[in-house]
Order: C-alpha cells, then sequence, then structure tokens
C-alpha cells in the first residue's frame, strides 16, 4: 500500500469539527495520535515469508532425486545381475542374446547371460524321461485302466477303427502291443531350435508310434507272440532305430535310451486259439529240450568226453562204407578201436574243416585231447575180462579132457564107473528128480506114480524165474546193442 496526503480526503474528514463549524477561522493542526496500520512494501514481505518453503521444497526435491539416482542404479544392478544364473546337476545351459544362440551345452554351475529381453539362459533339462504308449494300439479301455489284465479285456468280434488301436502284422493279422520308452535331451541347441516344450511329448510319442507300426509290418504275428526273449528284443531294437531315425531327420536333439515291448496279445476273441497254438509249440519246445538232455545225458554216460567225437567217427565210417572207400572205412574204424581203447582223440588239422561241416557234431571242436569213459569203458572191459575167461574154461576143459583120456586109456572101466556116478549125482542133484526107496523083492513089483503137485507147483515157478531173467537179460543186451548201432548212410547233426 502507498501513503495518501491529507488534503485529498473530504474536508469533513482532513479538518477539526471546529475549522468546519466556523468558516474564516484560522485552521490549527490537529493532535496527532498514533497509528492504527503500519504500511509496508508488498513484495519484500512475500520474499520474507516465502523463502523458508522454497528452500524446504528444495530440500524436499534434492533428496528425492538422489533417491531416484540410488534406485536406479540398483535397479540397473539387479537388472544385470539378473543375467546370472545356475545352471543344475542334470541340466545344460544355453545363452541366447538378440535371439540367437551365443553359447551352448553349459555345464552345469554359474554363468552369466544377457537379461531379458535383451537376451536369456534356457535351462534343458538332460535326465531320463519315460513315454507309454498304451493306448494307441490297445482295444479299448477306460481312462486309466489301461493297464489291466487281458483277461478283463471285453472280446469283440469287431475292432471299432474309432476307439480300438491295433496293428497289422506280416501276414496280415491283428495284434495288440503296449510299450514303454526312455530318451533323454542329448542336443540342447538343436532341441531349443526345433522342438516346442510344449509339444515335446507328443512328437516323441508320434516317432515311437511310427516305429511301431513300421516294425510291425514286417514281422508276422508268430514272431510277435513267441515266447523267446531274444525275438521280443529284436522287434523292440528294429521299432527303436525307426523312431530314432525319425527324430534326427527333425534335429529334435533327442535320443531313445530304451524302447521295450510290453504286452502283446492277439484279437480278444481269438486269445483262447492262439493260446493253445503257443502252449503245443511251448510243449514241442520243451519236448525238444529234454529229447537233446536225455541225449547228452545218455551219449555222457555212454562214451564221457569222447562221446561226440565217437559218433563222428562212426558217421564218417559209414559215409566210406556208401561211397565204397574200403581203406578209408578200415582206417576210421582202427581210430574207433583206438578211442574205445582208452586212447586221446586227437583231431588233425585236415579234419578241422570237415568236421565243421553238415556231418560235424556239437562241442566237437572244444577240445581236441579226449578220452573215452563210462559205459564204453566198462563194457570193453567187461569183454576183455569174459574173453580172458572163456579162454581159461576152454583152456581147463581141454586139461581135463587130455588127463581123463590118459586115465582111460590105462583103465577104462575105472574111468567109465567113476564118470557114470559123478554123472548120476549130478542127476539126483536137479530139482525135478524125486528118488523113491523100494523094497526088495524076488518078483516083479509095478508102480503107478503121480507127479508130486507142491513140487511140479515149485518147479515151474522156478523155472518161470529163470525164464524170467534170461529174458530181462536179454533185452538189457539189446538194449545196449542199439546203443551203438546207426543208420546207414550219412548222419547230419542238428545244429
Amino acid at each position: 500500500m502507498s501513503e495518501t496526503p491529507n488534503d485529498s480526503l473530504p474536508p469533513e474528514e482532513g479538518l477539526p469539527r471546529d475549522a468546519v463549524d466556523e468558516p474564516g477561522a484560522p485552521i490549527e493542526p490537529a493532535p496527532a495520535r498514533a497509528a492504527s496500520v503500519r504500511l509496508r512494501d508488498e513484495s519484500d514481505t512475500e520474499a520474507a515469508m516465502m523463502d523458508p518453503a522454497n528452500q524446504s521444497l528444495a530440500d524436499a526435491l534434492r533428496i528425492t532425486f538422489v533417491l531416484v539416482q540410488v534406485a536406479m542404479i540398483v535397479l540397473a544392478a539387479l537388472f544385470v545381475f539378473s543375467g546370472f544364473q545356475t545352471v543344475r546337476e542334470g541340466e545344460r545351459g544355453l545363452s541366447v542374446l538378440f535371439g540367437r544362440a551365443v553359447r551352448d551345452n553349459l555345464e552345469p554351475g554359474f554363468h552369466f547371460s544377457a537379461p531379458y529381453p535383451f537376451g536369456e539362459l534356457v535351462k534343458i533339462g538332460t535326465g531320463n524321461e519315460s513315454v507309454k504308449v498304451l493306448r494307441e494300439f490297445w482295444p479299448y479301455t477306460q481312462e486309466g485302466r489301461e493297464e489291466d489284465s487281458i483277461d478283463r479285456l471285453v472280446p469283440r468280434a469287431q475292432i471299432d477303427p474309432q476307439r480300438d488301436g491295433s496293428l497289422i502284422t506280416a501276414d496280415l493279422n491283428i495284434a495288440h502291443t503296449q510299450w514303454q520308452a526312455v530318451y533323454r535331451r542329448t542336443d540342447p541347441t538343436d532341441f531349443v531350435k526345433n522342438i516346442l516344450p510344449e509339444e515335446e511329448e507328443e512328437i516323441v510319442r508320434a516317432a515311437l508310434t511310427r516305429g511301431v507300426v513300421r516294425t510291425l509290418a514286417t514281422t508276422t504275428i508268430d514272431d510277435l507272440l513267441r515266447p523267446q526273449a531274444g525275438g521280443t528284443r529284436a522287434i523292440s531294437q528294429r521299432a527303436l532305430e525307426v523312431a530314432q531315425s525319425t527324430l534326427d531327420r527333425m534335429d529334435a536333439g533327442i535320443t531313445i535310451e530304451q524302447f521295450e515291448l510290453g504286452r502283446k496279445t492277439p484279437p480278444i476273441f481269438l486269445l483262447s486259439k492262439f493260446q493253445a497254438v503257443l502252449d503245443a509249440r511251448s510243449e514241442a519246445q520243451q519236448a525238444i529240450s529234454e529229447a537233446r538232455t536225455a541225449r547228452d545225458s545218455t551219449l555222457n554216460e555212454a562214451a564221457g568226453e569222447a562221446s561226440a567225437a565217437l559218433l563222428w567217427l562212426i558217421g564218417k565210417y559209414e559215409l566210406m562204407l556208401e561211397v565204397g572207400d574200403r581203406d578209408g572205412a578200415a582206417d576210421v574204424l582202427a581210430r574207433i578201436d583206438s578211442v574205445l581203447a582208452g586212447e586221446a582223440f586227437v583231431l588233425g588239422d585236415d579234419e578241422r574243416d570237415e568236421a565243421m561241416g553238415p556231418t560235424g557234431f556239437p562241442g566237437l571242436l572244444a577240445s581236441d585231447n579226449r578220452r573215452a569213459s563210462g559205459a564204453v569203458v566198462e563194457i570193453i572191459s567187461e569183454a576183455e575180462v569174459d574173453a580172458l575167461t572163456r579162454v581159461r574154461e576152454a583152456q581147463g576143459d581141454l586139461d581135463l579132457f587130455r588127463a581123463k583120456l590118459a586115465q582111460f586109456r590105462a583103465n577104462p572101466t575105472l574111468m567109465v564107473s567113476r564118470d557114470w556116478s559123478s554123472a548120476f549125482a549130478a542127476f539126483q542133484s536137479n530139482d525135478f528128480v524125486q528118488t523113491m526107496l523100494l523094497p526088495v523083492h524076488d518078483g516083479m513089483v509095478e508102480l503107478w506114480i503121480n507127479e508130486d503137485p507142491d513140487i511140479v507147483k515149485e518147479l515151474d515157478r522156478a523155472l518161470k524165474q529163470r525164464q524170467r531173467r534170461d529174458a530181462e537179460q536179454e533185452r538189457m543186451d539189446q538194449l545196449r546193442r542199439r546203443q551203438y548201432e546207426g543208420d546207414r548212410g550219412i548222419l547230419i547233426e542238428d545244429k
């Protein structure tokens, strides 16, 4: 505000009352009084009042700016340090910058990669993953009951392609199978480039089913249902190779470690007929196995380690007889006799290829030094002892004959009487001879004699026992002889 002079005010306000009442009267100044209002310069007052507020505001802005700077530095540091990440065990890392892989196959540990959105450290698990192919080639079952027993499946004469899974084999039969696989991600770079994580399992499953379809299309149902584990492994291996080839063409970076055929079955309504065939085949295989075991046991009991060599030599001997090579047959027979006599069988260098041919025997080349043992040695030993015994008995009979001849020439009557007494005593010692004592009478005695039933029965029993023993001994001798008999011709051993 500015000061206003008193002359600018109205007269009644600038002069005393008396001066107003009396015109012309001298004007006397009014007595001074204290001012009720002091007027100051408005600009100076406002500046003085605004200085503390401005100072406070400036300080607050300055502190806020410093805090913002610190926060930005911290955020920038956190942004940079967010690029440091850990690759765990069982994982491999892939460092990406602006969408391009700059480092791949990073080992487990601490690694740096450009932070998002400039870059990324992609982690790929390299552990084993499992996939089961349960419904694709299996009759329809409720969800979650794919692994129920085959006996619980409903037999249907027709297959619905929209619900039932099946396979067509090489012989145009229908089969059902279930499979399980184990795979790993072995190439992280190819895996990240070509496979979306959410579609990984479906891609692997599609490759596996393709392998199964192509493999079973070249496999007969008999080979599929055959119980031998070796055949099943071969089928699984072929399916694995086809599935792996499919993934490799995609550069999926995935390796199938294991692919196994789980359950297999023909159409359910034909299961009983197929099972009957399998049972018959299994029984046949068991019979063949038992026959081979019995053959090996019999051969081992007959000739021991030299059984294969003897069979091969016998087959060679018969072959030479067939072709008319008498000299060669005599040489082979001499070798057979030497082996039977206990000498070691040694296969010549020129006979090795022949031993591997159709007339060879399993185990013939396992050892070049074999000796006969078992029943053959016992039979030959008994024959030698029997021959020696017969020679000695013949020699004894000859000596006895010569002694009796000398006695007969010296005293024929005495020699005949003594031999007759000995023969009569031997005759009476037989079981069938009955001796009767009669009184001496000058007259003629007539006897009507009937056989004693008890004695006849006992004699008949003894006769039958002797016949039974003789028949049994003859049968055993025939069986022993047949063990060493063979068909005339070329012998070919099944491999």
